[in-house]
């Protein structure tokens, strides 16, 4: 299954709404990170070229590393939660609700322009839909696609953790780990490791944890 997801991933117009919601999953990974460490959420712009933007309000440089690195981490983390919840509790539906309020928040509270809407609010509904009405098989394999697409895109996207600049729509600076670098200080690579590696490590854990279904 993680082969067919991945080999679905390298078809664009299959591979393009799961790197939609692994853009959102990043943004919101962010403006989650400045939220719980006391700072402000303010919007978030998802671009058609997969890029996006999280505006956040913070105050020391404790709360703009915990921002960076939250985003950072954002797929990992909703991969596992929704992988962990769907296979070893069965809890297929309870994922995809938590997944649907998480971009229905965001549509409500974060969604800053007319694209970025439409996307949440199309993934939410499709998926609130599949929550409430699909069969239990059809509702447990897309559950399971979904976490398996995040857990494959905090792999494939990797090679960014090593870049120094982003470019999103007309906006060119510094990509998250060169801020990191830049906030806390020490070599770019230090940084560009440490979330590859939790990223690695939080899939294997999962994985593990995962593997003891429960029916």
């Amino acid at each position: 299954m993680v082969f067919a997801v991945w080999l679905a991933g390298q078809i664009p117009v299959l591979g393009k709404p799961f790197r939609l919601l692994a853009t959102w999953v990043h943004e919101l990974g962010h403006g989650l990170g400045a939220l719980i460490s006391g700072g402000k959420f303010e919007q978030m712009i998802i671009t058609p070229q997969f890029s996006g933007l999280a505006y956040t309000l913070t105050s020391n440089k404790w709360q703009q590393s915990i921002v960076l690195f939250v985003g950072l981490l954002g797929p990992a983390l909703a991969g596992a939660i929704m992988l962990i919840l769907t296979r070893r509790y069965n809890q297929s539906r309870l994922s995809l609700f938590l997944l649907a309020g998480a971009l229905l928040a965001t549509l409500i509270f974060w969604a800053g322009d007319g694209f970025t809407q439409a996307i949440v609010l199309g993934f939410g509904v499709i998926i609130i839909g599949i929550a409430v009405k699909a069969w239990p098989l059809i509702r447990s394999l897309s559950a399971h696609i979904i976490a398996l697409s995040f857990c494959l895109n905090a792999l494939a996207d990797l090679n960014y953790y090593f870049m120094r600049a982003a470019d999103v729509g007309n906006f060119s600076g510094k990509s998250d780990t060169a801020a990191l670098s830049e906030i806390i200080g020490g070599p770019h690579i230090f940084w560009a490791l440490i979330p590859s590696i939790l990223s690695i490590l939080i899939l294997y854990i999962t994985f593990r944890l995962s593997s003891n279904h429960r029916p």
